[in-house]
């Protein structure tokens, strides 16, 4: 496994742990609605075991595929009346690190390229 691809699953563990800690959310007053924490929280899940898979199973797409979902799964915060400002401030900030890791677990699968 490369550096790229080391990086990438990192950033992927980083954003699984928030979703999972996410689902704390359900019991806040300005929350998210229940169906999007616990989904969220599912996906962080599936990262984090697909992460530990992936050295040996080669699990990478499962964690790009979890990751994408994932980001999808939090674009609503942007078009709800009811959420807090900062709630988007930290949704931009975990899809740009969405983005950043996808980019590194895909660059590191296809590798160097012959001359």
């Amino acid at each position: 496994m490369n550096t790229t691809t080391r990086w990438g699953l990192a950033l992927a563990v980083l954003l699984g742990l928030l979703d999972i800690a996410g689902v704390s959310g359900v019991w806040a007053d300005d929350g998210p609605p229940a169906a999007i924490a616990i989904g969220g929280g599912l996906l962080g899940l599936v990262t984090i075991v697909a992460v530990i898979l992936a050295g040996r199973r080669g699990a990478i797409p499962t964690v790009i595929i979890s990751r994408v979902l994932s980001g999808l799964l939090s674009l609503p915060v942007y078009w709800a009346e009811n959420a807090p400002e900062w709630s988007k401030f930290v949704v931009g900030i975990a899809l740009a690190v969405t983005v950043a890791a996808v980019a590194l677990l895909t660059a590191g699968r296809r590798g160097p390229r012959p001359a």
